[in-house]
């Protein structure tokens, strides 16, 4: 069976086109916002996750705070238009894997993605040692 990825953004244009760029990765579930994101993270158990952080309903950093609770060792990838060092900063205290910044390059969403399916059962750090990154 495919693994699943939970792409949450409230723009669908966007999470289609994400979709795209990650199918040959594994099964991807769309999330229209944050409650909708944390019911399909509940019934469908994805190996990583990927947030927006400004989304109606919960943030992406409420999400993120949730899920790991949840699952501690889940691989979240925030992909959001916030460029903001202090946001990164937050996530990265909550638990984020990786942060990439929109509008991004389709190449690199896809490797960290990548990375973090095939890291999501040891829970690894990226090859430099650090837990996360800040990528465009």
């Amino acid at each position: 069976m495919k693994p699943r990825i939970l792409v949450a953004d409230d723009d669908s244009d966007l999470r289609r086109v994400v979709r795209g760029i990650l199918e040959p990765l594994g099964h991807v579930l769309e999330a229209r916002d944050g409650a909708e994101a944390l019911r399909l993270f509940r019934v469908e158990k994805p190996v990583v996750m990927l947030l927006d952080i400004v989304m109606p309903e919960m943030s992406g950093i409420e999400v993120l705070q949730t899920a790991r609770e949840l699952a501690p060792t889940l691989p979240v990838l925030m992909l959001t238009g916030e460029a903001d060092l202090a946001m990164a900063r937050l996530a990265l205290e909550h638990g984020a894997r990786a942060y990439i910044t929109k509008p991004f390059d389709p190449q690199v969403l896809h490797d960290e993605v990548r990375r973090l399916v095939e890291g999501a059962d040891g829970g690894e750090k990226t090859p430099s040692g650090r837990p996360w990154r800040v990528r465009r």
